[in-house]
C-alpha cells in the first residue's frame, strides 16, 4: 500500500501544479491581448510622428538638417540597453535576449570599443551578476506588463543625455521584437544617433498616400530648428517606448506558450501516473486473491 499511497500523492501534486500552470496560461493570454492592443493603438501615433518629422525636414531644407542627435561619430564607446523581464516562467524569453546581448557586447569589445551595459529587468541584472559581467548603475526594475511612457522617458532622457554629452558615441538596445502574434525574436537596434528617419517617414507617407513621397505643404514656425529640437528627442523616446511595448508583449506570449507546454506535460504525466496506479492496484488485488485461494486450499 505504501507504493499506492506514493503514486496517489504524486497524482494529486501533478493535478495541483497543472491547475496553477493552466491559470497562469489564461492570465498570460489575457495580458498578451492587452499588450497587443496597446501596440495597435500606438502605431498610428508613431507613423504620424515619423511623417511629420520627414515633412519638417523637407521644409527645413538641407541646411537645417544638422542636429546633435543625428551626428555620426567615430564610435569608441557604446551604451547597450538590455530589455528583459523581472520574472521568469516564460521559456527562453530572457535567456535568448541576454545571450544576444552578450554576443553583441563581445563583438564590440573585439572591435576595440568600450561597452556600457544598462540592464532593464531583474532577470537581466541577476544574469549579469552571475556571469560576472559589469554593468552601469543599479539597472531598471520598474517595468512590468504595462510600461508607462513617463517611466520610459526617464530612461530615454538618461541615454540621450549621455549621447549629447559625448559620454557615449552610440546607443543600442537589445530586446525581443514583436513581429506578429506567432513570431517574436531578440534583435539589436541602434537608437542613437537617429538614422533613416527621413527615409522611414517618406516610406510611411508613400504607403498612406498610395504614391510617391508627400511634399511638405506647410510653413515651419517659429523656425525649423525649434521644431526639430522637439521632434528628434521625442522620436528617440518613442522608439524606446515601442521597444518596451513590444518586449512586454513578447514576454506574455512566451509565458503563455511556456505555461501551455507545462500544462500539457502535466496532463500527460498525470495519465501515466494513473496507469501506474491502476497497474499497481490490479497487482495488489491479484495478490490478495491468490492469498485467499492459497489459504482455502491449505484448509482443505
Amino acid at each position: 500500500m505504501g507504493n499506492l499511497r506514493d503514486i496517489k500523492r504524486r497524482i494529486k501534486s501533478v493535478q495541483n501544479t497543472t491547475k496553477i500552470t493552466r491559470t497562469m496560461e489564461l492570465i498570460a493570454t489575457a495580458k498578451s491581448q492587452a499588450c497587443m492592443n496597446r501596440i495597435r493603438g500606438a502605431l498610428p501615433y508613431f507613423h504620424a510622428l515619423d511623417e511629420i518629422a520627414g515633412q519638417a525636414q523637407q521644409a527645413a531644407g538641407e541646411g537645417e538638417l544638422e542636429h546633435p542627435l543625428l551626428e555620426q561619430r567615430e564610435v569608441r564607446r557604446v551604451a547597450i540597453l538590455v530589455v528583459v523581464a523581472n520574472r521568469g516562467l516564460c521559456g527562453g524569453y530572457n535567456t535568448n535576449c541576454l545571450r544576444l546581448a552578450r554576443d553583441h557586447r563581445e563583438r564590440l569589445l573585439a572591435e576595440g570599443k568600450e561597452v556600457l551595459l544598462h540592464p532593464s529587468g531583474k532577470k537581466g541584472i541577476n544574469w549579469l551578476k552571475f556571469n560576472r559581467i559589469p554593468y552601469e548603475g543599479d539597472g531598471y526594475t520598474q517595468f512590468e506588463d504595462k510600461p508607462a511612457f513617463a517611466e520610459v522617458e526617464a530612461v530615454a532622457d538618461e541615454l540621450i543625455g549621455a549621447f549629447l554629452s559625448g559620454a557615449v558615441d552610440r546607443v543600442d538596445v537589445v530586446y525581443t521584437h514583436y513581429f506578429s502574434a506567432g513570431r517574436q525574436a531578440p534583435v539589436v537596434e541602434t537608437v542613437l544617433p537617429l538614422a533613416g528617419l527621413e527615409g522611414d517617414a517618406d516610406t510611411a507617407s508613400s504607403e498612406q498616400s498610395g504614391g510617391g513621397a508627400r511634399v511638405a505643404n506647410f510653413i515651419i514656425e517659429p523656425n525649423p530648428r525649434a521644431i526639430l529640437d522637439t521632434l528628434f528627442p521625442l522620436q528617440a523616446k518613442l522608439h524606446l517606448f515601442r521597444v518596451y511595448l513590444e518586449a512586454a508583449t513578447a514576454e506574455q506570449i512566451y509565458r503563455r506558450v511556456a505555461m501551455k507546454n507545462a500544462t500539457d506535460n502535466g496532463i500527460e504525466v498525470g495519465k501515466t501516473l494513473k496507469m501506474d496506479y491502476n497497474r499497481a492496484r490490479q497487482s495488489q488485488i491479484t495478490n490478495e486473491i491468490l492469498e485467499v485461494l492459497g489459504g482455502a486450499e491449505a484448509l482443505a
